[in-house]
């Protein structure tokens, strides 16, 4: 069921014209920029975006100057996401499976340091659950954050039900660019 999904997302999100896809990428960067949560974080973990995931760098330009930015690197030898700070694009480099990555020698920064992770999703559930690109590495790593978790994604990743498993994280909400989903607590 989550391949299918997976793939089916995949596939209409690539699909998608520059044309059509900047309009919502803006709504949904200046819904972010509303939410007091985003206000009031200094440390955010964001994602640079790839396979035609909403795109933040507007997000991040418009405010590199006045809060911190964290991107996460894999370490190949765990799976797991080491996060540093960024301060320009030029930060970055072709890491694994050719996804821009924070260069190793920036500086790290401690989990708990992070105020708000803003998470990308190739779907997304309305209680929350989660569909990445089937690595575990962001379930992993959203399993320790302890902070507001905001699901990306546009309108055509939300899905009614996605069958969680043990290691699958949720999120607290959902942005896109037609609405806010409020995720209850259990």
């Amino acid at each position: 069921m989550k391949k299918q999904i997976r793939e089916q997302i995949l596939y209409k999100r690539t699909q998608q014209s520059p044309r059509d896809k900047a309009p919502k990428d803006k709504k949904i960067i200046e819904t972010i920029e509303k939410l007091p949560e985003f206000q009031n974080a200094q440390n955010i973990l964001i994602y640079i975006a790839i396979h035609g995931e909403v795109d933040l760098s507007q997000l991040f330009n418009k405010y590199k100057g006045s809060k911190n930015f964290i991107l996460p690197r894999l370490n190949q030898s765990d799976s797991s996401l080491i996060l540093y700070h960024i301060k320009s694009l030029d930060d970055l480099e072709k890491g694994t499976f050719s996804i821009p990555e924070p260069k190793e020698d920036l500086e790290k920064i401690p989990l708990e340091k992070i105020d708000l992770a803003i998470i990308p999703g190739v779907a997304f559930a309305l209680d929350g659950n989660r569909i990445g690109y089937g690595g575990g590495s962001f379930d992993r790593l959203l399993l320790k954050l302890n902070c507001t978790k905001i699901g990306i994604a546009y309108q055509f990743q939300i899905v009614e039900n996605i069958a969680g498993e043990d290691h699958d994280q949720k999120v607290d909400l959902i942005i896109t660019e037609a609405n806010i989903i409020h995720i209850p607590n259990p």
